[in-house]
């Protein structure tokens, strides 16, 4: 009998396999569970449990719990790697996506250890679905590509055909449209031989990503592709309500999108009532009304779509409801509340990276008149840069026209500043970063400086300081430097008294910086301690002196900067998320040296600069010309503060003659070791005098003189 069942069984494994789940349900359910043994029943659940979640049933999770607890105590770690893998996915399906990202990487593990590669494959797609769910769009990304490559080493095309199609719908969802619609064009030709619903899914999810790019007329065409299908694919069609509803919405033929997503609502709640199918549409009808000017109607359909997406913790809806409040309202007057709405909305926007919405919403709260002209510009011009790197016309020509029709960016000079930082930004991508830095500047909202060492970082904060018009000062502060018992009384200050030592009162850093800027450099490597305490700041406003009783309010603008990857400390656990996105307002990348050779002319002038003239023309000029040229084919690992370095050596030991400078470059001099001989020998081996002239410590110069061993010619 037990053989029976086990032939039974396996069977029944088989039918899953070719993915003929109905069959595979009735003949389990004809199975008498009665005389199995443990080992029979656990393998049965298993199967039951695999079948009714590739059904669309949820309800599983005691079968589930019977199936692990079995197979937690046997050899058979394949199956207990299935069983993890179903619970992940059953995790992910109720919104616990942190269970089920655990789940899925110990399920991956185990059959890592097998090389069971087909299935290291499906739960690599399935675990890239929660990660994007949780906004590690970089993850899930690199886990799909780590699929596709899989399924095409066991030659599986069709499969990783599907895959490329997941990988289009990940980047889609996060707003990364011009990916996305390559990729779908790419699995074009491949189209035809998918299989019916998978075709259909293609359809829908392509024409959806070519309408947010704004391309109408394209998306009808694609979506109306779909028709070709039958009507019993029932989630698949309402779907499709859905994304013409949307698709109307965006063309702003709010009637027509209001009675397509009736008709997908009505269609919805008959399938899955608690779902992202029910969220969704409601919201999205929900806008039509708006759009139809029918705020009550608005809110109410709203609300009914909030209950459902918190339910299944949809976070991309959840924010999406917020915005549809915020503009309902904003319509009725009542700005504080819009205000706070936007800004729920564009904080989960930003954690889960959905940039598509980010900026919508960021474009929307911009056009109330909820935000000072500061802030509502540098939204703007956030979301504009968005819209512009992802092709969609339409809300940067709308965003253009917001502009052009207000006065022009004057920069109000910083009191503190006889002159203005300079920012060298002739290489195209560099303008753009001095351009935002421009717009964002008057607006008080945090900053984010990304970029390799050496960069600009430093100076391009100051110029955003410059630019601000704050009247305060410029206070820079290195976030690693400041150890974990000194922080409250470096940053808060501390009163006479507060502690051993304290002879007098003492105002702190941040107090300097009051109405000012609060620069944080190397904020990657702050302490625990320092990250919580600058969170407090960020969402109070306010300090409390060391040894003082009374908390006072504070005005600082925060620009934090880091040459490391801020997301990926976040991932291990070395950097507060709450933190990371309080900073993370305004993010501003810096591209390396190599990303912008075009500047290296304008910088190799700077640099030499009241040393010597560069002429507009003849026999000098073509030489630099030439020194320019030499220096932009060599790497720079360090950038701009390498290239600076360089280009002064080459100046000492040139004696200032541009040729020589020329030729010594073309022949890679000046080494470090002649620059620090040629200079000591200059200064009569003062080291004090020598680390001012190469902008360095005179430590620095005792250690590079033991490195040469240049200690011989100390006499000389």
């Amino acid at each position: 009998m037990k053989f029976q069942t086990d032939s039974n069984l396996d069977k029944i494994e088989n039918l899953l396999k070719g993915k003929k789940y109905p069959e595979a349900l009735k003949k389990l359910n004809s199975i008498d569970t009665a005389s199995m043994s443990d080992e029979a029943l656990a393998y049965y659940h298993l199967l039951l449990c695999e079948i009714k979640l590739n059904m669309g049933h949820y309800e599983i999770e005691k079968e589930l719990n019977i199936a692990v607890a079995y197979y937690r105590n046997s050899s058979d770690n394949k199956r207990y790697a299935k069983a993890k893998y179903l619970q992940g996915w059953l995790m992910s399906l109720r919104g616990n996506f942190l269970s089920a990202k655990e789940l899925l990487l110990e399920s991956y593990l185990n059959y890592k250890r097998y090389n069971e590669f087909g299935w290291m494959a499906r739960v690599l797609n399935r675990l890239a679905l929660v990660q994007f769910q949780t906004g590690s769009i970089d993850d899930a990304v690199s886990n799909l590509v780590k699929c596709i490559d899989i399924y095409i080493q066991l030659k599986n095309i069709e499969t990783a055909t599907t895959i490329r199609r997941n990988l289009a719908s990940v980047y889609f969802m996060s707003g990364a449209l011009r990916n996305s619609i390559s990729t779908y064009k790419e699995l074009e030709s491949k189209s035809k031989s998918h299989n019916d619903v998978a075709q259909y899914q293609y359809y829908l999810t392509y024409s959806m990503a070519t309408a947010l790019q704004g391309n109408i007329k394209a998306a009808l065409s694609l979506i109306a592709k779909t028709t070709r299908h039958p009507d019993d694919y029932k989630r698949e069609k309402a779907q499709y309500y859905e994304y013409l509803g949307w698709i109307y919405n965006l063309d702003e033929q709010y009637q027509k999108a209001a009675e397509t997503l009736k008709t997908g609502v009505e269609l919805s709640l008959k399938i899955a009532p608690e779902s992202a199918l029910i969220s969704q549409s409601k919201r999205l009808l929900a806008d039509a009304y708006f759009g139809l000017g029918k705020f009550d109607l608005a809110e109410k359909t709203v609300g009914e779509a909030l209950i459902v997406a918190e339910k299944i913790n949809e976070r991309v809806e959840i924010a999406a409801c917020y915005r549809v409040f915020a503009r309902v309202e904003h319509q009725r007057g009542d700005k504080e509340k819009a205000l706070e709405l936007y800004k729920k909305a564009m904080e989960i926007f930003a954690v889960i990276q959905s940039r598509y919405e980010l900026a919508v919403t960021r474009y929307l709260a911009a056009e109330s008149d909820c935000y000072d002209n500061g802030e509502r510009d540098a939204m703007l011009y956030l979301a504009r840069a968005y819209f512009e790197s992802e092709d969609v016309h339409k809300y940067v020509e709308k965003i253009d026209k917001v502009l052009a029709s207000r006065p022009k960016i004057k920069i109000n000079r910083n009191p503190n500043y006889n002159d203005c930082p300079v920012f060298i930004a002739t290489d195209p991508k560099m303008e753009k970063v001095v351009d935002m830095a421009e717009h964002i500047a008057r607006s008080d909202m945090t900053v984010l400086l990304t970029g390799p060492t050496g960069s600009g970082k430093d100076q391009l904060a100051k110029f955003i300081h410059y630019c601000s018009g704050r009247k305060g000062r410029f206070v820079t502060v290195n976030s690693a430097a400041i150890p974990d018992s000194m922080i409250e009384s470096e940053l808060f200050g501390f009163r006479k008294g507060a502690f051993t030592g304290a002879e007098r009162d003492n105002q702190g850093l941040m107090t300097e910086a009051d109405g000012g800027t609060f620069y944080l450099n190397e904020i990657a490597d702050a302490t625990p301690e320092f990250q919580a305490k600058l969170l407090e700041v960020i969402e109070n406003k306010t300090i409390r002196p060391l040894g003082g009783g009374i908390r006072r309010k504070i005005d600082i603008r925060i620009i934090a900067a880091t040459n490391h990857d801020l997301e990926a400390r976040m991932r291990e656990g070395k950097f507060r998320p709450d933190l990371f996105h309080r900073l993370n307002v305004i993010p501003i990348e810096l591209p390396g040296l190599c990303d912008r050779l075009a500047d290296i002319p304008a910088l190799a002038r700077h640099f030499l600069s009241g040393r010597l003239t560069i002429a507009k023309r003849g026999e000098q000029r073509n030489k630099f010309d030439e020194l320019c040229h030499i220096l932009a084919n060599r790497v720079w690992d360090g950038n701009i503060r390498e290239l600076k370095g360089y280009i002064d050596r080459l100046y000492l030991l040139a004696d200032g003659d541009i040729g020589r400078m020329s030729e010594m470059a073309r022949n890679g001099h000046p080494t470090e070791r002649e620059m620090l001989l040629k200079t000591l020998q200059e200064t009569n081996w003062n080291r004090l005098k020598a680390a001012r002239i190469l902008g360095v410590s005179e430590g620095t110069i005792r250690n590079h003189i033991k490195k040469f061993d240049l200690e011989e010619h100390l006499d000389s």
